[in-house]
């Protein structure tokens, strides 16, 4: 699922690119701590917080490149500076 969003996700027009990657790979760290800490908190308990905030940043990773790229598939054009750069077409109008 993150895969799949991630890759619709690098597809759009977001800057700086760190944080673009930044917001790509969050979700796979948080997969892999949310995991990992179902183990650690059998040995040592207050790693159950650790489940906890690794989902909740997993929700807000998939939220913001879910809402980010359904708001630029259906609703935003296309920016100036990607028109430019493929140099096909004029600019939209507006």
């Amino acid at each position: 699922m993150f895969f799949i969003l991630g890759t619709i996700f690098s597809h759009a027009y977001v800057r700086p690119v760190w944080f673009k990657c930044s917001v790509v790979v969050l979700p796979f760290i948080s997969l892999t701590l949310d995991i990992s800490s179902w183990y650690f908190t059998k040995l040592y308990s207050p790693f159950a917080w650790v489940v906890i905030l690794s989902g909740g940043v997993m929700a807000m990773a998939f939220t913001y490149m879910w809402a980010v790229s359904m708001y630029q598939m259906w609703f935003s054009s296309t920016p100036i500076v990607v028109t430019r750069r493929q140099g096909g077409g004029t600019p939209p109008m507006g």
